[in-house]
């Protein structure tokens, strides 16, 4: 359990007060003012909780705490509070930014206890957190999966769109940027009920009859039935359906749900044009001119991410039986000419090399190319 401090006050009588007090129960660290607290914060990180004073020179205890929880939303802040603070005290508990309020001089009793009860919050949330990161990344890599087998046009989409709108979220510090992937999963998870005979019609946006214009159109109606069954998925929700709206509409409330929305729109985009056989420099270029449509901060993290990918990617032709998890495809992976396996861009795991291995074992003839090219990471 993280029991690492900060203790802020200008007091030093209460600094050593503090120090002689909780030292054998926490791992205190000591700041004596509201911006040498919040530079503390930003330089070691890591802390469970802050215990701050409220009125102190140069930034005030509330002020601080609003700051630290923009850096990180987690750590559990407790405020220490004169009579004369109240009123400001009390708006600052009732903005949500602070956890508990405290009145000085406060017995070390209470003050031991509720900074145990801080703790056992920051460990609570940060542990909901991660098992919902990782039971939520699970259940989405196995919905993936299913999508592989039966509509690998729309699963290569899926990973592409899923890895190139992690490494946007990762460019520009996106917190909860867990709702990346999954969002960016569930976006083509739908696409699962489309007839086999239409999927290239659909996928490449061809011009389609009223019949399969009327099923397309359902397909987010059917992805939100999907959402409404598992707890926790809301804020999918909420980006999924602000995909298609201008961010010049709507403002970032904080929440990351516009931000993401705006990373899938692009990232989605891009994978159309580049499928369509466009540059990337004809593709950013379009992006840079329809200031309405793209956030163009991700705009350019995707220039960023794409010059990137370029420096640490090569090229390669290899036979097919030496495909092995790491690399990526660069082109389409068909059985005997007429049946896609994998579509450019798939990366290759283990679940595909266990598809291909039976594909194999089926056959009296090797029934995919000899060789295929392959993108891998310069070592």
């Amino acid at each position: 359990m993280n029991r690492k401090i900060l203790c802020v006050d200008d007091e030093e009588a209460i600094l050593r007060g503090f120090k002689l007090n909780l030292r054998n129960q926490f791992d205190l660290h000591f700041a004596s003012d509201g911006k040498e607290g919040l530079e503390l914060f930003k330089r070691e990180g890591g802390f469970a909780v802050v215990l701050s004073d409220m009125r102190m020179p140069n930034m005030s205890g509330s002020e601080m705490l609003q700051e630290i929880k923009k850096i990180d939303p987690e750590v559990v802040t407790v405020l220490l509070t004169g009579h004369t603070d109240f009123e400001s005290a009390m708006s600052a508990v009732n903005d949500g930014s602070v956890f508990r309020m405290l009145s000085k001089p406060c017995p070390p009793e209470i003050l031991n206890k509720t900074l145990k009860d801080a703790v056992e919050q920051n460990n609570l949330v940060v542990s909901k957190r991660l098992l919902l990161d990782q039971t939520l990344r699970g259940a989405v890599d196995a919905l993936a999966q299913s999508l592989s087998i039966s509509q690998p046009l729309f699963f290569g989409r899926a990973q592409r769109v899923r890895r190139l709108a992690n490494e946007l979220a990762k460019l520009i510090e996106l917190k909860d940027s867990w709702r990346v992937g999954i969002a960016a999963v569930f976006s083509q998870l739908a696409y699962l009920s489309i007839p086999q005979q239409f999927v290239d019609i659909v996928y490449h946006k061809k011009e389609l009859n009223q019949e399969l214009k009327k099923l397309v159109l359902e397909l987010p109606n059917e992805t939100q039935k999907v959402l409404d069954l598992i707890p926790g998925l809301e804020d999918i929700q909420a980006i999924l359906q602000r995909i298609d709206i201008q961010p010049k509409f709507e403002v970032e409330d904080g929440s990351g749900i516009r931000t993401i929305a705006s990373i899938l729109k692009l990232c989605l985009d891009y994978d159309f044009y580049k499928e369509q056989g466009h540059a990337d420099s004809k593709i950013l270029e379009t992006f840079c001119s329809r200031v309405d449509s793209y956030d163009q901060t991700m705009v350019a993290a995707l220039s960023d991410s794409l010059n990137a990918e370029s420096e640490n990617f090569s090229t390669h032709e290899i036979s097919t039986l030496d495909l092995a998890e790491g690399m990526r495809l660069e082109e389409d992976l068909m059985l005997e000419e007429s049946m896609l396996i994998a579509s450019a861009g798939a990366d290759v795991d283990r679940a595909l090399l266990k598809i291909i291995k039976n594909y194999i074992s089926c056959y009296q003839d090797f029934p995919f190319p000899e060789k295929i090219k392959v993108r891998n990471p310069i070592a």
